[in-house]
């Protein structure tokens, strides 16, 4: 038996250690796992909460920089798609020392996002604005190409970008995104109008007038698949792309349960009445201002209750069977016919599988197939 310990006796003890970690149980090595997860967490709540450890921080913090809220990318290495680079302190400052901006000044205005990187370093999100950026002298005046070319990337729609790096970056992104939004517009207090100015890690902002303090908020939102038997109701809006179709989604009043919001906004956008409600997962979502989406599904008792389609809120509704669903799972926007002939021989398409609606969806069809018990 081949034996690393006997073979290179000089590192016994670290491959003994090494062994005696790869026979625990598994129970055990996910303590120490957790313990690393719990440990970076804390450093974060730590930066939140002392300016003094923030400030610290920032002098060896890694960034990703967003242009007018829309990300920077760059193309991924050893996968498709693409990918957020990050930028240590001293390359971020020459950065905006290349575009005549201060870094001093700039640097202040940068926000901390959860989690750590690998080494483990505090992550930041910073935001360049076009309306500042043109107010510095010796700008050219594509701005957006200036900054391309200073920092070696590219420019991208946030809605775009979401779909095109992996699911974690696209939470990175999100939060990002959302903080710095929420920030902008809450320069002023709701309670006194006063100004308000952000803490260093920017996980609140303090009224300089009554000392109220702001933290940022979402909107919990109820997306659901309604589901009967062998069929799912999916449903579309005018602004979506031509054959796409997707889940019901609302957003909750003050006062309900996720379970109310599903009820009530099945009724609302569909006429339907909902038997029973099951939850599946969450998502963060920055559109159309912070959300935080609540996956559910909702079953109803028979398919013959006529669709009373809410005009408002909905192009079309109707019911697809499982077998057409797996179909539009498989499929794309691309080499569709683009008619709006809502009938179902016509190919249907569904949200890309970064989006809750999409893991909805596939869960479900998954379960029929397998025949297991649906939640």
């Amino acid at each position: 038996m081949y034996s690393l310990t006997r073979h290179f006796p000089c590192f016994s003890r670290s491959f003994r250690a090494l062994e005696r970690l790869m026979t625990l149980p598994n129970n055990r090595r996910l303590c120490r796992e957790t313990s690393t997860y719990v440990h970076n967490i804390r450093a974060v709540q730590k930066l939140k909460e002392n300016d003094d450890l923030c400030k610290d921080a920032l002098e060896r913090a890694v960034f990703t920089v967003l242009y007018d809220l829309k990300p920077l990318l760059v193309k991924a290495t050893g996968r498709r798609g693409l990918t957020i680079p990050w930028w240590e302190t001293n390359e971020l400052m020459h950065k905006l020392f290349q575009l005549r901006m201060d870094p001093e000044a700039i640097l202040p205005q940068c926000i901390l996002l959860n989690g750590c990187s690998e080494q483990p370093t505090a992550r930041f999100a910073f935001n360049i604005s076009s309306k500042k950026l043109a107010g510095t002298k010796d700008v050219s005046s594509d701005l957006q190409t200036q900054v391309e070319e200073t920092f070696g990337a590219s420019v991208f729609n946030i809605r775009k970008a979401l779909f095109v790096v992996s699911p974690a970056e696209g939470q990175v992104m999100s939060q990002a995104h959302s903080l710095l939004s929420w920030h902008a517009s809450h320069q002023f207090c709701s309670q006194c109008g006063g100004n308000t100015t952000k803490n260093l890690a920017g996980s609140k902002r303090r009224c300089s007038g009554c000392e109220a303090e702001h933290y940022p908020q979402m909107a919990p939102v109820g997306i659901v698949l309604v589901t009967h038997e062998d069929n799912c109701l999916l449903a579309r809006q005018k602004q979506f792309a031509p054959g796409m179709y997707s889940a019901l989604a609302g957003f909750c009043d003050i006062g309900e349960s996720l379970e109310d919001t599903v009820r009530r906004e099945v009724a609302e956008e569909v006429g339907l009445e909902v038997d029973s409600v099951s939850y599946m997962s969450s998502q963060h979502w920055p559109f159309p201002a912070s959300s935080i989406m609540f996956g559910c599904y909702a079953s109803v008792k028979s398919m013959e209750w006529n669709i009373d389609l809410d005009k408002n809120e909905l192009e079309d509704a109707k019911w697809f069977s499982l077998p057409a669903v797996q179909v539009g799972l498989l499929a794309g926007p691309l080499g569709f016919n683009k008619s709006k002939d809502t009938s179902e021989s016509v190919p249907l398409w569904l949200p890309p599988r970064e989006a809750i609606a999409h893991q909805l969806i596939k869960n479900w069809v998954e379960f029929k197939i397998n025949k297991r018990k649906f939640p």
